[in-house]
């Protein structure tokens, strides 16, 4: 059950100009917000839902410049997140700006265990993946070659969570061949994983220019104000303004102050992908089964099992093979989809290695529904 690494979906994210959508959105839990703040803080958005823009493609018009399309919602999907955040006109007029770059952490928000998952870049080789507009540094407007674009806001969908978008045939017959050879569509498939109930951090930087190497690393922003630990300044300012960043002033003020570039200052979560409640209970199971002493979403020193495709509202009781209660558990969430247990029972004590009978019960409508079935701990 340990989250896989996919490539980014393969079509363009268009991403548009207002926020306010998505704090706004009917019925859509308030998406986690980083802390925020000037440069070089990054204002940052998560929430367990899909994004829905434009799939349309259009290689010459940038993303701010279409117009007359459906208002743009949040849905929700299983196993979505999306990620959005604002550009930062003060970073892209930097001359050793080279993009952003997201990163993601499971379970705590430890930044040594930060997974590189996206890059927006304009470094040399890697412009396909910016797909935006560019900062007129003149006027401090977002251009798209003449024209002024919208796109102040960056979208990301986490490709490990969403699927991945396969190319396929429109119309098969019923042997199973492609008819509309030539006529293909795009398909979301979604991947195994990771499970609902993966708690998941973000972070977002800025991406250095390579001038050099191509190194694909975090822009260097030196702490101006010493506010974490006093450091050779001399030449600072040439620093600060990306005019030496290769030179031997650079890389003295480098080894002497703290970069303020970091993920832990651009952090948000924890988010948790969910694919909703469900009302139909024969869908409810246990993960992982068999529970082999530990799992991937476990915390430190504790262990977690999962009921996972739950109604809003259940009483899940776990029984042993002989009939002997173990555990009740009031599931009531409206959000999420699954329920977890700290392997422990009623009266706090560690359960055994065994077999395991599980009874959910729920009330849809004025109707009672039960649904029993089994897993095994292996400790």
């Amino acid at each position: 059950m340990t989250p896989r690494f996919r490539s980014f979906l393969p079509f363009r994210l268009l991403v548009l100009a207002s926020a306010a959508v998505l704090l706004t959105v009917a019925g859509a839990a308030a998406p986690s917000r980083a802390a925020t703040s000037a440069f070089p803080s990054i204002s940052v958005w998560a929430a367990p839902y899909a994004w829905f823009d434009s799939t349309r493609v259009d290689s010459f018009r940038c993303p701010g410049l279409f117009g007359g399309y459906p208002a743009d919602t949040l849905v929700r999907r299983p196993r979505t997140i999306t990620l959005r955040f604002y550009r930062d006109r003060v970073a892209e007029a930097r001359p050793d700006f080279g993009g952003y770059r997201i990163y993601r952490m499971t379970n705590v928000p430890d930044t040594s265990q930060a997974e590189l998952v996206r890059r927006f870049s304009r470094n040399v080789g890697s412009e396909l993946t910016w797909n935006n507009s560019v900062l007129d540094t003149t006027t401090g407007q977002f251009k798209c070659g003449d024209l002024i674009a919208n796109d102040v806001i960056m979208t990301f969908v986490d490709p490990d969570s969403s699927g991945n978008w396969v190319k396929g045939c429109r119309l098969y017959n019923n042997q199973g061949l492609c008819i509309t050879k030539g006529d293909s569509i795009w398909r979301l498939v979604p991947p195994a994983g990771p499970h609902d109930g993966f708690r998941l951090w973000y972070s977002v930087t800025y991406e250095r220019l390579n001038t050099g190497d191509n190194n694909y690393e975090d822009l260097y922003l030196p702490d101006t104000l010493n506010n974490f630990a006093r450091c050779d300044t001399t030449g600072l300012g040439l620093v600060q303004a990306g005019q030496d960043t290769t030179g031997l002033l650079g890389l003295r003020i480098r080894n002497s102050c703290p970069n303020l570039n970091n993920k832990l200052r651009n952090i948000v979560g924890p988010i948790e992908p969910t694919g909703g409640p469900t009302n139909d209970l024969q869908t409810v199971h246990v993960v992982p089964n068999p529970y082999r002493a530990s799992e991937a979403w476990n915390p430190e020193g504790g262990n977690e099992l999962h009921f996972v495709n739950l109604p809003a509202h259940a009483r899940i009781k776990i029984f042993t093979v002989a009939g002997d209660l173990v555990r009740t558990i009031e599931h009531n969430d409206t959000v999420r989809d699954y329920e977890i247990w700290d392997l422990k029972t009623d009266a706090h004590r560690d359960v055994a290695s065994g077999i395991y009978i599980y009874r959910v019960t729920a009330t849809v409508g004025s109707i009672p529904f039960s649904f029993m079935s089994r897993f095994v701990v292996i400790r």
